[in-house]
Order: structure tokens, then C-alpha cells, then sequence
């Protein structure tokens, strides 16, 4: 049985790809995704026994986007028989004994359970580097990486090495409807950002960054403000986070950004820290509990005072000063460049800021608005007014 598969110049650049590691970027409409999962389905009725994972971010976003196309394009190739999927475990079996199994990185703990041959990723961009390191080591054959080109500069897709890299856009797919051509095209006159982004695939600045800052290679000599540090397990980190001053400037610095911290790994990693003990560090109020087993452990570890809009009151502190990042700090880079003011449904940007990616910007948020603030620089201070 012969069986005709219309493809994109996609599939071919996965076919002509010489590195194990495949990046396909593009703009809306490609064909991206959609290329990758017919490779994934191609090469399990080639080939049997092989196991093919299939990754996003979360299990609803699967089950909204390339499990659709996984099962339109079977059944567009006549060869979908609903008895081989199983519904619970999210894995289709061919005949062969070839395996297509559907993943979510939610769970940090089975990544390191699974084995594949092949590994495709799709909307790369919205796993952590943690995650595709767990599931990369674990693949022994091509790993294909779908996504549009909206990371940051210093995001570990975009500073990976030893990998093909293909751009596509609305214009490789011949299969898009006339429709659809134009509602892309008019993204021209509509929104310069996302023409560039959705239509023309190209990588640009995040126009709705709330901070803007400079890389540099190493701090300058300046006085310590102080230590941030915001509290996570299995979903978020727990980051830490040191500001130094000079003058209006501020150096920012990322001291750790890890999952599944406990107490006492924390308190593990203020060690070696080699902190002053007297040094204040900033924590997230919400955890008294943690704060006071830090303190208790010799650490002078404080709650950080909210009040009314505190997360707007730090960001308008940290406003106030220019800002530059230690260029080690490269989960503090990618968080300063995705923290942005949120859209509304006409496209409007709010005055609220996003609440992910923000980890290690909360905890400069608690230190800036504990020793930055106007009020608290002028703690202890009292003007005296003569007539």
C-alpha cells in the first residue's frame, strides 16, 4: 500500500538536516508544526519499534494543537484506527510496533523517564532549559524544535550550538487558503511587531518589555543594596537575586534558580553563598514559615512589607534607576526581556504586568522596594524647613 503525503519545504529541511538537533522557526502558518508531526508519523510506519515523543508545555495545549493534527493527518492519509490510541497514556501504537507517545513537561520528575528515538518539541520556546536537557539526553536519534521566533537573545534556543536552524513563513505552505493569505498580509498595515514576527519569521525586540537594561561582562565596584530571594518547589523555582548600586545604576545579579528546593537545600545554598550573616535578604512574605527556619539558621532572612499594588509600586522603583545584568545571569536575561505589560482582548496594553517569568524579578522587586523607594532612602531623616 502506497500512500501520497503532501509536504512543505519543512519535511524537506528535516530531511536534508545533517545535525541531530533541528530548529524549525517560523512565522504563523508555516506549516511548522504541522511538517514535524508528519515526519513523526512517516518514520513510524518506515521504521519499526521506534518510540517517537511528542512534547508541549502543558496536557491542554497537547490536546488543543498537535494531537488535532497528529489525528488529521492520519486520518487524511486513510491509515487512523481509533483502536491503537490510547486515550490515558496519550500513545498511539502502529502495527509495527512503533510507538507515537504525547508528553507534557508539567511533571519535571518523568521527563527523566522517558526514551525516545525520536523527539519533537513543539512551541519550544515555552520549555525550560531543564526540561529539554532531561528529555534531549534521553534521545537517541533527531530532535525537532518548532517555534516562532519571539524568545530573547540570550534564550537557550537562540544560543545553541551545533544545530541546523530552518526559517519559514505563510509563503513555503501552498496549501493555505486564499482567506488566510490576506488576513496574514495585513498584519503589514496593522502591526509592524507582528508582521515581522507571525509573517516575515524574523526574530525582534519585545516592544512591550516593562524594563530595559544593558548586559555586561562583570560588576563594577559598588555597594551591595541587598538579596532577594523568592520561594518556589515543583511548578516555579525559588530565586535568588543580589542588587549592587552605584549612583543611579543598579547591577543585577542571579545567585540560584531551582525547582524542588526544600529548607534545608535553601539554607544549603545561602552556605555557600558565603554571605555576610548581617546582610538583609528579602523574602517572599507568603512563606513565614520558610523565613523563619532561614532565620533561625543564622541567616537575616526578613518578610518583604506589600501593600496596596506592591507589584507596580517595585516596578516603578526599579523604574527610577538604569539597569544592567551580570551576563552569567542568563535566567534573569530571558525574564527581563519576557516581562511585559498585558494585552487586553483588543490589543491594547494594560498597565498590569504578566505574572510568569518573574521569579527572579520579584525578588529584586521585594529588595528595591524595602531599600529603594523614596520613603525608605529617607528613613531616619527629617527635613527641617526655615521661613
Amino acid at each position: 500500500m502506497n500512500v501520497e503525503v503532501n509536504t512543505t519545504i519543512t519535511f524537506q529541511n528535516i530531511l536534508d538536516s545533517t545535525h541531530k538537533v533541528i530548529h524549525n522557526i517560523g512565522g504563523t502558518r508555516s506549516s511548522k508544526s504541522y511538517s514535524c508531526m508528519q515526519y513523526c508519523i512517516v518514520k513510524a510506519i518506515e521504521e519499526e519499534n521506534l518510540i517517537i515523543t511528542v512534547v508541549r508545555k502543558t496536557v491542554p495545549s497537547l490536546k488543543r494543537t498537535i494531537m488535532k493534527d497528529f489525528k488529521d493527518i492520519m486520518v487524511e492519509l486513510g491509515i487512523w484506527q481509533g483502536e491503537l490510541f490510547n486515550i490515558t497514556d496519550r500513545q498511539y501504537k502502529f502495527d509495527n510496533g512503533s510507538v507515537i507517545q504525547f508528553i507534557s513537561t508539567d511533571d519535571p520528575e518523568k521527563l527523566r523517564g522517558v526514551k525516545s528515538d525520536i523527539l519533537f518539541i513543539d512551541e519550544a520556546n515555552e520549555i525550560d532549559e531543564e526540561s529539554y536537557f532531561q528529555l534531549s539526553i534521553r534521545t537517541s536519534g533527531k530532535i525537532l524544535l518548532a517555534y516562532n521566533p519571539t524568545v530573547s537573545p540570550q534564550h537557550w534556543l537562540r544560543t545553541m550550538e551545533e544545530c541546523d536552524r530552518w526559517v519559514t513563513t505563510y509563503k513555503d505552505n501552498p496549501y493555505l487558503d486564499k482567506s488566510i493569505v490576506e488576513e496574514i498580509e495585513k498584519l503589514k498595515e496593522k502591526n509592524e511587531k507582528y508582521w515581522k514576527i507571525y509573517g516575515k519569521g524574523e526574530f525582534t525586540a519585545n516592544d512591550k518589555a516593562i524594563f530595559e537594561f544593558e548586559i555586561i561582562d562583570e560588576i563594577p565596584p559598588s555597594s551591595i543594596v541587598g538579596f532577594g530571594l523568592d520561594f518556589g518547589f515543583s511548578s516555579d523555582p525559588t530565586a535568588m537575586a543580589c542588587i549592587h548600586r552605584e549612583g543611579d545604576n543598579l547591577y543585577l545579579r542571579e545567585l540560584f534558580y531551582e525547582k524542588g528546593l526544600v529548607t534545608k537545600d535553601i539554607i544549603d545554598r545561602l552556605s555557600n553563598l558565603n554571605l555576610d550573616r548581617a546582610e538583609e535578604i528579602w523574602c517572599d512574605s507568603a512563606e513565614p514559615r520558610l523565613i523563619e527556619e532561614i532565620h533561625r539558621s543564622g541567616f537575616n532572612s526578613k518578610p518583604v512589607k506589600k501593600g496596596p499594588d506592591s507589584v507596580r509600586f517595585g516596578i516603578g522603583v526599579l523604574q527610577n534607576f538604569k539597569l544592567f545584568v551580570d551576563r552569567k545571569s542568563q535566567n534573569l536575561i530571558n525574564e527581563l526581556y519576557s516581562y511585559e505589560w498585558i494585552t487586553d482582548k483588543y490589543g491594547y496594553t494594560t498597565d498590569k504586568p504578566i505574572d510568569h517569568m518573574n521569579h527572579l524579578l520579584d525578588a529584586i522587586r521585594y529588595v528595591a522596594m524595602m531599600k529603594l523607594s523614596i520613603k525608605q532612602q529617607n528613613k531616619g531623616k527629617y527635613i527641617l524647613a526655615f521661613k
